[in-house]
């Protein structure tokens, strides 16, 4: 009776803890702020994590300091008045369902060792499992097609001519920079009111300028190149370029035009985060070097701007490349689009236009998450949660294991889960202080959105070794499989080879590369450098073939361009790469056929698993009706058992008859000692079998002669009232 009421206080502690949640949802308000919900979910989530990573250890410790300092006297034990009495019926069932477990425990699922090796990788494949397949998720569930598209779009509308705005590849020569600048850059984004903070841009209205454009331009103390990389000068000039430089007063408060003839000066957080390279067709060009000049918010300005750095000549011969570097925001579709343009101008040909454009989502990114977006996040904590807890508590239980790889290898996936946290919270922090900086209408600085954007990108780059790693765990706990301890085994016994044959195929690569790089690299882009070369020819190897066309190498003669293409074609992609395979091939087939002669008297892992989760999968088949039951075909029982031996003595006849013919025929060794686990296995069965027979046959008897606790009465009894019957 007690029991029946508690269970009726939980279930009304339910029902009244779903009717407050309803009541919650419907009528607090949010339901109808999508992204307002959002918010309250993702702030539940934090304080969660807060209240689990902080404040439960804290409370724990401060227990178990109070519990070793002042222990509290322990409470003399009683018996329970309550306690439950198990009759003879219940010891039946337990009986009977103990029977049933033994008959599908055999002597092989009794290796003690081999269970727990089985249980723990259960559990490994449990976690690191979850863990890849969220990480799966999140990508497909954060993955915005429209940021693909705006890219896109963006680079076309900068590239070609669109309307009175010229394009980025159509420059030719210095005045068609400044034209470049003036069109797609100054009357594309303002008006001619001269409004300040210019204007939607002509191609796309919901689409505004942030900031300003900043041109940035490197150059070198002289105009001819040698062989040797070019140095660019960090000198201070006067106005033209002219020496030696003269501070004017106040210039570095009034007259920011002068600030085109200063070199930039980089501290240490632009070497950390914009430290990076820009890869032209000649040269590679730093980011943190040049000389800068800011343009205005509004037409007027931006066009005096323009025309005092053409009549100062600061695009001259010594001029090596110019960026262009500006910032755009779609408020429909919320996302920003950060835009490097640049020029790299040659003394000796025409200049060559490249574009880098990243759309991002920097701001309100919670509120456009969809259902499955935010399930995602949750499930993504309680996994990541349940990972990390598992690696602090193996460390914590044996220190030791820390030196062990897999160990490593999960200590890593941490780690870099942990820093990709940090990357997202400083990135977050940086954006917010740019939009505070919009909101006070300082419109005439350059906001440099390229640093978060680089710090998406590392972010991603942090992610995809994270993910890298959970792969490598997964397949370090996959081993237990037979496809996979084949593969392992057949790379580990073919390394040497395989090592031998991939420096071969490199040494080729890297040879073919120079030779096409010497001799067509000042005619094709695909060989302009070593690198380059080397890259191409790579993914001509590996079967990527449209990058290279055969007229490419043909700069040095038709005879030797078809030797080199041959070389490509047939000794590198061919040759090498399918002695790679072949020896894979061979190596496998021969570890196959040593597995496959080895006789294992362990059970597998999917046996281990039907025996420890026998009732869940009996559940499943039950639910689904996937058990086969037996079918009588309209014979009887002994019918069909009569069958079955006949189909087996055919079958018996067959392969002797097959064996008489036959020239050469495989027969499998026969283990003795396997042959008599299953016998022993096949007599253990047999007893148990009977022992639950018996079993279900006392149960039945109780059942149907017995009392309520299933007491059967005694003879005595039974012989007073057969006598009291005759007396009557």
């Amino acid at each position: 009776m007690a029991k029946k009421f508690s269970n009726i206080i939980f279930y009304l502690t339910l029902i009244i803890i779903a009717i407050c949640v309803v009541c919650i949802w419907m009528f607090s308000g949010f339901r109808h702020e999508y992204g307002k919900f959002n918010m309250i979910l993702v702030a539940f989530l934090a304080v969660t994590l807060l209240q689990i990573l902080i404040f439960t250890p804290i409370k724990f410790t401060i227990l178990s300091l109070d519990a070793a300092f002042w222990p509290a006297h322990q409470a003399p034990e009683t018996p329970n008045e309550n306690a439950n009495v198990d009759t003879f019926m219940d010891n039946l069932r337990l009986r009977l369902r103990t029977l049933r477990s033994e008959l599908m425990i055999t002597e092989r699922h009794r290796n003690e060792r081999l269970n727990l090796k089985y249980r723990l990788i259960t559990e490994e494949l449990w976690l690191t499992g979850k863990l890849f397949l969220v990480y799966f998720f999140m990508a497909l569930a954060f993955f915005d097609e429209l940021l693909y598209f705006n890219t896109e779009v963006t680079e076309i509308l900068f590239q070609y001519n669109r309307g009175d705005a010229f394009g980025l590849f159509h420059v030719a020569d210095v005045p068609d920079i400044y034209f470049f600048v003036v069109t797609s850059l100054v009357l594309a984004f303002t008006d001619g009111k001269n409004t300040s903070g210019g204007a939607p841009w002509i191609h796309a209205e919901g689409t505004r300028l942030l900031g300003v454009v900043r041109l940035r331009q490197l150059r070198t103390e002289s105009n001819r190149l040698g062989l040797s990389l070019p140095v660019f000068t960090e000198r201070d000039f006067g106005e033209s370029w002219t020496l030696p430089y003269e501070r004017v007063p106040y210039t570095d408060k009034y007259w920011p035009i002068y600030t085109p003839w200063l070199p930039s000066v980089s501290v240490a957080r632009d070497n950390l985060l914009m430290g990076i390279n820009h890869v032209g067709h000649m040269f590679n060009y730093p980011e943190s070097k040049g000389y800068k000049v800011l343009l205005s918010d509004t037409r007027y300005k931006s066009l005096q701007i323009i025309d005092y750095l053409m009549n100062k000549n600061w695009l001259d011969a010594n001029t090596t490349a110019l960026f262009m570097d500006f910032s755009l925001y779609n408020a429909d579709a919320n996302t920003f689009t950060v835009c490097t343009l640049w020029v790299e101008k040659f003394p000796y040909q025409y200049p060559d236009g490249h574009m880098k454009v990243d759309s991002h989502k920097f701001v309100e990114q919670l509120r456009e998450f969809t259902k499955f977006g935010m399930l995602m996040v949750f499930v993504f904590v309680v996994t990541w949660l349940q990972f990390t807890k598992a690696f602090f508590v193996k460390v914590w239980y044996d220190p030791r294991q820390l030196k062990t790889l897999w160990v490593l290898v999960d200590a890593m996936i941490v780690a870099l889960s942990v820093i990709v946290g940090m990357i997202m919270a400083v990135r977050d922090n940086m954006v917010q202080k740019m939009i505070k900086r919009v909101e006070i209408a300082v419109v005439v600085d350059f906001l440099d959105f390229r640093e978060p954007a680089q710090l998406s990108y590392l972010e991603d780059v942090v992610t995809g070794l994270t993910v890298a790693l959970v792969t490598m765990r997964l397949w370090k706990v996959m081993q237990f499989s037979a496809t996979f301890q084949l593969f392992t085994k057949t790379i580990a016994m073919a390394w040497d080879a395989l090592l031998c044959t991939f420096v071969i195929t490199a040494i080729f690569i890297i040879a073919i590369g120079i030779a096409t790089v010497t001799i067509n690299g000042n005619y094709t882009n695909n060989f302009r450098d070593f690198h380059k070369g080397i890259v191409t020819v790579t993914c001509f190897a590996f079967g990527y073939a449209n990058l290279v066309h055969p007229p490419d190498i043909f700069y040095g003669g038709e005879w030797l361009g078809i030797v080199l293409y041959t070389i490509m074609g047939f000794v590198v992609k061919y040759m090498l790469i399918n002695l790679i395979v072949s020896m894979m091939r061979d190596q496998m087939a021969s570890v196959k056929a040593d597995r496959d002669k080895k006789v294992r008297q362990r059970i597998t892992f999917w046996q281990f698993l039907r025996v420890e989760y026998a009732f869940f999968i009996n559940y499943i088949v039950k639910v689904f009706h996937c058990q086969r039951g037996y079918q009588r075909k309209n014979r009887t029982v002994a019918q069909n058992i009569q069958r079955e031996l006949n189909s087996i003595e055919l079958k018996r006849r067959k392969t002797k008859i097959s064996s008489i013919y036959s020239e050469t025929i495989y027969v499998m060794p026969i283990n003795k000692d396997l042959e008599q686990m299953k016998y022993r296995e096949r007599i253990e069965r047999t007893f148990t079998l009977a022992a639950i027979l018996h079993t279900q046959m006392e149960l039945m008897e109780r059942l149907m002669f017995g009392d309520e606790e299933g007491n059967l009465p005694s003879l005595d009894q039974d012989d007073e009232q057969i006598t009291d019957t005759e007396e009557d």
